[in-house]
């Protein structure tokens, strides 16, 4: 099985590890310890940036009270790790504050909260809870419209995708070397590739993760294309 390099704080790699596996990965998960960031990183075919806190809003001119959740050190090792990744030519997936990460990394900026930005019932749609808890399941209504002609297009081809969704910021300046290919009716960025050279580089807003037996099998189909790429890379590499 091709390693997969994961970055989170989800102890054992939660949903993620497990869609990596089904996908035919073995999950490597990485320390925040950008010292270690290439020997972490060596023999590994893919990397797959999680969800999780807050980007820390001084990376992007943000206001600081509309963020939670801040880790610095996080931060500071997948901001590296993400630069890495591109300069490796590593396959590269990134979820929800994975993409909020590399758009920030690549010189984008971020809405602080979208509530503030959009209002509350856009900020409702994109990050619904029952019982007090972020739902993990698909949200009614929220559906992403994608590209024709994008990775994403090709790797699930229809369109809108019903998704989950569980984030109060997204991304308001894109970064340079990413271009947006997925979008909410309400605007809001959920897809992003890379424009420069990549055997397989894309980042989504929504937690394919936590959908894999909800949405007709959109959500297995990304990680299996992601994980497929690893494994080229990876042949190519040994066959070189």
């Amino acid at each position: 099985m091709i390693p997969i390099a994961i970055s989170t704080n989800v102890e054992g790699g939660g949903e993620y590890a497990q869609a990596v596996s089904l996908a035919g990965g073995a999950p490597r998960l990485l320390a925040f310890d950008p010292e270690s960031l290439d020997a972490q990183l060596d023999g590994a075919g893919g990397v797959l940036l999680c969800g999780g806190g807050d980007v820390d809003p001084g990376r992007y001119g943000g206001a600081p009270e509309l963020a939670a959740e801040i880790d610095p050190q996080r931060d500071e090792f997948e901001f590296a790790l993400v630069r890495r990744a591109r300069q490796r030519g590593l396959p590269t997936l990134c979820i929800c504050r994975g993409l909020q990460v590399a758009n920030v990394a690549f010189g984008g900026s971020l809405f602080a909260d979208i509530g503030a930005a959009f209002g509350v019932p856009t900020a409702e749609r994109h990050r619904r809870t029952r019982s007090g808890q972020a739902e993990r399941g698909l949200i009614a209504g929220h559906e992403v419209n994608v590209d024709a002609g994008s990775l994403l297009a090709r790797i699930v081809p229809k369109s809108p995708i019903a998704t989950g969704s569980r984030h109060h910021q997204s991304i308001a300046t894109v970064g340079a070397d990413l271009a947006v290919v997925a979008t909410t009716s309400d605007g809001i960025v959920e897809a992003v590739e890379a424009r420069f050279a990549s055997p397989f580089w894309l980042g989504v807003q929504w937690h394919p993760e936590s959908t894999l037996e909800l949405d007709g099998g959109a959500a297995n189909a990304i990680f299996a294309a992601f994980v497929g790429a690893a494994r080229g890379v990876r042949a190519a590499t040994a066959a070189g």
